[in-house]
């Protein structure tokens, strides 16, 4: 039984840090201590991150409500971006969020880097990972606890880091929430960097969605005859000349005809970085194979090359081949089969 002040069980939590420390669903909002800040861009190359200075012990406190997750399963995802990392003898940690009941088994939650890996610990009950982490780079990390099968996970980037089975479950039932440090190894434990996008969901997600929330960028369904963005950063798309068909490979479509006929989404800040990795994929169903383009990229909105890139990275040859570009300081084509008209066919870039 819970005994305290006002109780919640959340089903989400979702801090942007958009230049502000409120909770998207206006529940679990934040108050900064000793000043911290913000920098931009945020990891997806747009909005902002919270930026904490580990030598001012910048961090941000949730008092109330209190966020129940006693017996029960839950997901914490955030990107990361270590300034800098403690890597102390025997440890010093990297705090990114806690709750604490008092210092005894299961009843303090400690999500955090140590020693250069993801660390995830009710106390007493804990789960280090593999990867080693470097200052000055993006992560996405994902710590997870399935009730159902009492184990703790942990995910890097989208992929399965450790796992801890045979752990009990979280028995804290009083604490405030709190971003950049913990009740654990104070004052060495203040995270330096910025941190983004902290989202809670009150299950235990699946390998597959935190691969997508790791790396899916945009997501167009095209269903409900919206150009609304399924992914999480929510890019919804604009276009000119399109109409939607129900008649699609799964669901709806859209309809391109003509040289003005586009669908556009916009701020692909890392698809225009050197040396990163990206994959595009669609469905098409064409009408006419003697050319045309089915994916364009540029630095302009408008598409235009005048003082700026632009690479038609997808589309198809005069006879009607699959065509894919890529870029290493000069074009990099290679071609595909010839399509079929009047088929649908899925063709990725990788």
């Amino acid at each position: 039984m819970w005994t305290g002040s006002y109780c919640q069980t959340a089903v989400r939590i979702f801090w942007s840090f958009d230049n502000t420390l409120q909770d998207l669903y206006n529940n679990f909002n934040g108050v900064g201590s000793n000043g911290p800040t913000y920098n931009s861009p945020g990891y997806n190359g747009a909005g902002a991150c919270l930026w904490l200075n580990q030598t001012l012990r910048q961090s941000v406190s949730i008092t109330s409500p209190f966020l129940n997750i006693t017996n029960a399963s839950f997901t914490f995802e955030v990107w990361l971006y270590p300034n800098t990392l403690y890597n102390g003898n025997p440890y010093t940690d990297n705090d990114i969020l806690g709750q604490c009941q008092q210092k005894a088994q299961d009843q303090c939650l400690h999500i955090i880097i140590r020693s250069q890996n993801a660390y995830f610990a009710f106390y007493s009950n804990d789960l280090k990972g593999n990867q080693v982490f470097s200052a000055q780079q993006w992560y996405h990390v994902a710590y997870i606890y399935d009730y159902s099968i009492q184990t703790q996970f942990v995910y890097v980037n989208g992929y399965l880091d450790n796992s801890h089975n045979s752990s009990g479950p979280y028995q804290g039932i009083s604490g405030a929430l709190t971003i950049g440090t913990t009740s654990i190894q104070v004052p060495n434990n203040f995270f330096d960097g910025c941190l983004d996008s902290i989202a809670y969901v009150s299950r235990a997600k699946n390998a597959s969605e935190v691969l997508n929330d790791a790396t899916l960028v945009a997501y167009l369904s095209f269903d409900s005859s919206t150009l609304l963005d399924s992914g999480p950063l929510l890019i919804n798309g604009t276009g000119t000349n399109y109409s939607y068909t129900s008649s699609g490979r799964v669901n709806a479509g859209v309809k391109l005809s003509g040289n003005s006929s586009y669908i556009q989404i916009t701020g692909l800040t890392r698809i225009g970085t050197n040396s990163w990795p990206y994959t595009v994929a669609v469905w098409i169903n064409p009408t006419k194979i003697t050319g045309g383009t089915i994916m364009h990229l540029s630095s302009r909105i408008d598409g235009a090359q005048p003082n700026a890139w632009c690479l038609p990275i997808m589309g198809l040859t005069s006879i009607g081949q699959i065509a894919i570009n890529s870029w290493n300081n000069t074009n990099v084509p290679i071609t595909g089969p010839i399509v079929q008209l009047n088929s649908w066919i899925h063709v990725a870039a990788t």
